[in-house]
């Protein structure tokens, strides 16, 4: 607490222990709060979330009740999501306990695009599939993509329902290499109990070691939160919460710091970013959860295109539970997680996701149009019908009134221009046409919200991508990021790789972004893979010092570090090819280790993180070394021919230009790179 100036602190990759990461994200001022406490009045604090994955009807609600209940309880299927308690033992010899809120996921592909609002860090997520059905293979991957965009990296076991069934198996080396945050398999059956207490005793383990538990909690949060809830009400207003953080003790600043920490945390839902919600304290998140998962299972709304009535809400929401008064706040709740937009009648809203898959007839001129593409290695649900919603003033209205969308696309309108804007689910791409005066000005709209709903998904590479003028019908799109690195580094020129063809890149980049537009463009789209490193050097005699003396004085150095990716791997795919020709002893095991780095290479691409890339880039570090080695099978094999040498060296340059600077890697000593 000494620090007093202190006004600025980056810790993006030495997250603090303590404070936990939902009061350090709110700023210096949340830090300093939560450690000016006494440490005395301070509670050990073990609560954590469990999420149930899984389609629609693998068992995943009698799974969460035979875990807590221990009984076999037959459900119908989750409408939404359901939350229940449950307290399990620590894994320690103390009788500690913690406390898991279990979110049982509805697996029906309409919630799909709903729960990632509810897909949380501080959560064990437990993917539930039926080896029965053979379509829950794909679905496996589907579930494991989503939670890493929306999860990141917390740990997942997969459970194997209805064991006594079918004894199937998944190939787990391979999906731990792609997924290592996968703790293991547990078959169970629910029915019989089978399996139950192994995937208790994991579960306990899991959650007990995630990074958060047994976070310290002074005592008046404590009370707060056991006040919050034993309330017993769905909703209470702000003010009522602001007294009962006065109560304990809380001033305005702490108020605010916890009051945000709980909603983080998922204990309660509380928008303060919303003018319709500013004032409402959700003390129930399955109570305004079901209400958003009720309005998306009507079948009058999906009949009608999506369009709901306001007339219609007291049928859709029991007025026991929702009463009139809390409408508007539901709607504003829909509004807010992206789902709908009210309509220009003020008497219905558009439920996006309720629109009609099939796109609609009409119009559109395809003569001289902008395109501008994103692509996805996965592609979230949800991605296009946030858009829309967010884009709602733009549509373009049609002559019956309602506006011109579909569940997979829209058609927007500003200032003379149009905009076409679809996903293409096969392609996992979103394809942007515009025409119109003010091309570039729509375009830089659409990308804003795009941008916008991009930063919400982690994990995955998104590419945007605009299509190559070569000639016309020309198939390539380029890189639109990697075009404006190679404007920054001098290029005039790119090659399309269609047919090689030299394209001119202001041809190709000055419709989409003024050249005066694209430097501040690129430094910020960079500015997070720059490198940063703190070097020590030694000064003497330095000014205002009237003793000479060894000083270490710390210099930031910000480098701009581009891995060359595609040419490290073309280089050592020709170099392999020409050692496993070469070699007048063929030996299995040299081209299998080969063949093994070749495959680690081609499973990473430049926008990998660069944790990722350390084992591949490791295995043509090593490889490169034991080149040097003159009794090595590798050396003998290239030294025999001159050509071999120059790929060698050659691959090795280009290795050598960024694995100087990256700890992790080992440098070719320059005896072998033949200066």
């Amino acid at each position: 607490m000494e620090l007093k100036n202190l006004t600025t602190l980056d810790l993006s990759e030495n997250p603090l222990e303590s404070p936990p990461p939902e009061i350090a994200e709110q700023g210096i001022e949340a830090i300093f709060e939560y450690l000016r406490q006494p440490p005395e009045e301070a509670i050990e604090h073990n609560e954590a979330k469990m999420i149930l994955v899984g389609q629609g009807d693998v068992g995943k609600t009698c799974l969460a009740k035979r875990l807590i209940y221990d009984e076999f309880i037959e459900d119908k299927s989750t409408e939404g999501i359901d939350i229940l308690e449950w307290s399990i033992a620590a894994p320690t010899a103390d009788e500690e306990e913690i406390k898991l809120n279990v979110w049982d996921f509805g697996g029906q592909e309409i919630y799909h695009a709903t729960h990632q609002f509810f897909l949380t860090k501080r959560s064990v997520y437990l993917l539930v599939w039926n080896a029965r059905k053979a379509q829950d293979y794909e679905h496996i991957y589907y579930w494991l993509h989503t939670i890493e965009a929306f999860g990141e990296d917390r740990p997942i076991v997969l459970v194997l329902s209805k064991w006594n069934e079918r004894d199937d198996d998944l190939n787990m080396k391979e999906l731990r290499e792609k997924f290592p945050q996968i703790i293991g398999l547990y078959k169970i059956d629910s029915e019989d109990g089978k399996g139950i207490p192994a995937l208790k005793d994991i579960i306990s383990e899991t959650a007990w070691h995630l990074p958060h538990m047994r976070t310290l909690w002074i005592e008046p949060w404590y009370n707060v939160r056991e006040r919050l809830e034993r309330d017993g009400r769905n909703w209470i207003e702000y003010s009522e919460f602001k007294r009962i953080c006065q109560s304990e003790g809380l001033d305005k600043k702490q108020t605010d710091i916890l009051d945000e920490y709980l909603h983080v945390l998922g204990v309660i839902i509380h928008f303060r970013d919303r003018l319709e919600l500013r004032n409402m304290v959700i003390l129930n998140p399955e109570w305004a959860t079901k209400a958003v998962y009720k309005i998306l299972d009507t079948h009058s709304i999906l009949n009608r295109g999506g369009i709901l009535l306001h007339s219609e809400l007291d049928q859709i929401w029991d007025s026991n539970i929702y009463p009139l008064n809390i409408f508007p706040k539901l709607l504003g709740l829909m509004n807010k997680f992206e789902l709908a937009f009210e309509l220009p009648d003020k008497k219905s809203h558009l439920v996006v996701e309720l629109l009609p898959k099939t796109e609609p007839e009409f119009g559109w001129d395809e003569t001289n149009n902008l395109r501008f593409y994103y692509h996805y290695d996965f592609l979230p649900a949800g991605v296009i019908t946030r858009f829309i919603v967010l884009m709602h003033e733009d549509l373009v209205d049609r002559p019956d009134g309602t506006h011109l969308c579909w569940r997979e696309g829209a058609v927007l309108q500003r200032e003379g221009t149009r905009a076409l804007v679809k996903v293409k689910p096969l392609e996992k791409r979103i394809e942007i046409k515009i025409n119109g005066s003010r091309k570039r000005e729509l375009l830089a709209i659409i990308r804003n919200q795009f941008d916008h709903i991009n930063r919400s998904i982690k994990k995955v590479k998104i590419t945007e991508e605009i299509p190559c003028n070569c000639s016309e019908g020309c198939p390539h799109k380029f890189d639109y990021i990697q075009l404006l690195n190679a404007e920054n580094v001098g290029k005039n020129t790119v090659d399309c790789p269609v047919s090689w063809k030299e394209v001119q890149l202001s041809a190709l980049l000055d419709g989409f972004v003024k050249k005066e537009e694209r430097k501040d463009e690129y430094e910020n789209r960079y500015k997070d893979e720059k490198f940063v490193f703190v070097i020590e050097q030694k000064q003497e005699n330095i000014q205002k010092q009237e003793v000479k003396q060894d000083v270490k004085v710390k210099q930031e150095v910000r480098i701009n570090l581009k891995i060359d990716l595609p040419v490290i791997q073309s280089e050592f795919a020709d170099l392999k090819d020409l050692m496993l020709e070469s070699n007048p002893d063929p030996d299995p095991n040299l081209e299998r280790k080969l063949k093994e780095i070749g495959d680690s290479l081609d499973e990473v691409n430049a926008e990998t993180e660069k944790e990722k890339l350390n084992k591949p880039l490791n295995k043509v570090g090593r490889f490169l070394k034991e080149l040097e080695d003159k009794n090595s099978k590798y050396h003998k094999i290239v030294s025999g021919t001159k050509k071999g040498i120059d790929m060698a060296q050659k691959l090795a340059k280009t290795y050598n230009k960024f694995a100087q600077w990256i700890p992790a890697l080992p440098v070719v000593p320059d005896l072998f790179l033949g200066k």
